[in-house]
């Protein structure tokens, strides 16, 4: 018979490219017991067989009424204490009844309503930077074409690049930087609509897409290093953080290619005012630039862990279960990140639960 601690733990988007590692650092525990319910809307999502049980939901974006009907079947049927949402639009769904979930004894990585409806919204994100006293660089409303000329004066266009995004946008989708030096319109993803073009170019562009600059907001273009940082915070307060520099052939790749650990002061710092800010309680995701000036500041915001998390467990951190212990009030185990660690991406051989030894991938 053993004391320890039982987590029976739901983990979303288990079909995600980087999903072992995650998994991998959740089963690294040896201080409470763990049984890993995966879903995703894929049946056949690859992340299946390294889970203890496997379910099928909805999109949340879509469905979010059938994905919540399905998440409380789940925990009915498999005792889930705990929830980690992996995608932008589960942590917005999570955070609106975050409550309930309590009250049905699961706790979840993410942070109150209030708090991720701000961070995943790019204009109330850098507004409650202003609001708290942290510094957010300059940023401007946009939603429409006819203001984009004065907006893009004020940021310093032409002698500047200035970058337009949607407000809610994920990842580079939208993402159009406005170059005077390109008179053409450069697609910089071949199945993504980002790119980069002179101003003219881009308004060209946007009309090829038939889209619109509705709800989008506009920020100076930063060209120095990026760093992806994964975050632990109990009620703002930032308890562990991990630096992952970013080392991409393309900035805008919607996946990891690489990464360095680099732990720099400045952006650790900046991750403790922004967890503060935001007041973030459970997982914490910042996209932090070093400007031209070199001061940190923040590009983007998830209130949830990145796909590449994975990244720091490698380096001798294990967010997941670190995070987990958190949200379970279970005491925090030491770990020490390797500082310069460099981190690449590889398909590996992994060993899967026996239950699962006759689905083939």
């Amino acid at each position: 018979m053993t004391n320890k601690p039982e987590v029976t733990v739901c983990v979303t988007c288990v079909g995600g490219r980087l999903i072992y590692d995650i998994i991998r650092a959740i089963r690294d525990v040896d201080d409470f017991i763990v049984k890993i319910v995966g879903v995703d809307a894929d049946p056949q999502a690859h992340g299946r067989l390294l889970c203890d049980v496997f379910e099928v939901l909805p999109m949340a974006e879509y469905d979010p009424e059938g994905w919540l009907a399905g998440f409380r079947r789940i925990c009915s049927n498999h005792g889930v204490n705990a929830l980690v949402p992996l995608s932008e639009g589960e942590s917005r769904l999570v955070s609106q009844h975050r409550d309930s979930l309590v009250q049905n004894g699961v706790r979840s990585s993410v942070s109150s309503w209030s708090t991720v409806s701000t961070m995943t919204d790019k204009l109330l994100m850098l507004q409650r930077l202003v609001d708290r006293g942290v510094d957010a660089g300059g940023f401007e409303s946009l939603d429409s074409e006819a203001e984009i000329g004065g907006i893009l004066k004020r940021l310093g266009y032409p002698d500047r690049k200035v970058v337009m995004k949607p407000r809610q946008g994920r990842g580079s989708r939208g993402v159009l930087i406005c170059d005077a030096s390109q008179a053409e319109f450069k697609r910089l993803l071949p199945d993504r609509f980002c790119g980069a073009g002179s101003h003219d170019a881009l308004l060209r562009a946007m009309e090829d897409e038939e889209g619109g600059f509705e709800e989008y907001i506009a920020v100076p273009f930063y060209g120095g290093p990026v760093s992806d940082v994964d975050c632990i915070s109990k009620n703002g307060n930032l308890l562990q953080t991990a630096v992952r520099l970013r080392q991409l052939k393309n900035p805008l790749w919607p996946t990891s290619t690489g990464h360095k650990i680099h732990m720099d002061p400045r952006v650790t710092e900046h991750a403790k005012a922004l967890c503060a800010a935001f007041e973030i309680d459970g997982a914490g995701d910042f996209d932090i630039v070093i400007d031209d000036e070199g001061k940190a500041k923040l590009l983007d915001a998830g209130a949830r862990f990145s796909g590449s998390v994975g990244g720091s467990y490698t380096a001798g951190a294990n967010f997941p279960a670190q995070l987990l212990r958190s949200m379970m009030d279970l005491p925090l185990m030491p770990f020490h990140i390797e500082d310069g660690c460099v981190l690449r991406p590889y398909i590996t051989m992994a060993q899967i639960p026996d239950a699962n030894e006759h689905d083939l991938l």
